[in-house]
């Protein structure tokens, strides 16, 4: 009963993170884009922080969450193991791509010490980031489901 309670949070929890990172993807990531870099840095002076204050808690909490779910499925032996570790691996790589990447370029958004010429080439490279996590946190997410569907 409590596997059964885990897992469904955990796929809620990756479900409503990956519609976030999507919807950041699609609206915020080519707004900034086509922003003149004065305007971009004066936008994320006023709203990074804000940004982080929502992603962060919703990044811990779909991070944690299968995790916990994995090492308890793992420990009552539960049955769709395959799908439930590939869900903890993937899960696993989506939160390393903050420290892999995003940690370092977002300081440099928010300090602007960044060249005016290279931010540009820099946020390219962030978009691509990010659509590579999303596809890492899809990935996660179908694995959930799956795990629900033969547990």
């Amino acid at each position: 009963m409590l596997f059964e309670v885990l897992i469904a949070l955990s796929t809620g929890c990756l479900g409503i993170f990956l519609g976030a990172q999507i919807t950041e993807g699609v609206l915020f990531v080519p707004y900034w884009k086509a922003l003149p870099p004065k305007d971009f840095f004066e936008l994320h002076q006023t709203y990074g922080k804000k940004i982080y204050q929502f992603f962060a808690p919703l990044t811990i909490v779909a991070t944690l969450l299968p995790l916990l779910t994995l090492f308890y499925g793992l420990y009552t032996n539960i049955q769709s193991q395959a799908s439930l570790i590939l869900m903890g691996l993937f899960t696993t790589l989506f939160f390393s791509t903050y420290y892999l990447y995003f940690k370092n370029a977002n300081n440099l958004f928010a300090e602007a010490s960044i060249s005016y010429e290279q931010l540009p080439i820099e946020l390219n490279k962030w978009g691509q980031w990010h659509w590579g996590r999303v596809v890492l946190e899809c990935i996660a997410f179908i694995c959930s489901i799956v795990t629900i569907i033969y547990m």
